[in-house]
């Protein structure tokens, strides 16, 4: 697999925020290092079945966290999504 440029990664984040309908993802933008594009990507490209997965990793392990994050869509938040995904896979790990 090639290793893809900056410019390249943020083409790919910018095509799967279209498809997922989101305006943005807090704290992702062209300055982040390219692990960080990366991990945004992988997370817009979860299922919506995985991060009800990880949203119950998240709630079984911060339950205040889970309620903060239910009273808001969080598949289209543009922090809550990343953060699920982040911290479930960090629980998990």
């Amino acid at each position: 697999m090639p290793i893809k440029t900056k410019r390249e990664l943020m083409q790919e984040l910018t095509a799967e925020l279209e498809a997922k309908q989101i305006n943005r993802l807090d704290e992702i933008n062209a300055n982040c290092n390219k692990d960080t594009i990366q991990n945004a990507i992988d997370c817009l490209r979860c299922s919506d079945e995985t991060m009800a997965d990880y949203l119950t990793i998240v709630k079984l392990k911060y339950p205040g966290i889970y309620n903060t994050i239910i009273q808001s869509n969080y598949l289209k938040h543009p922090f809550n999504r990343l953060f699920v995904y982040n911290t479930a896979r960090q629980a998990i790990a």
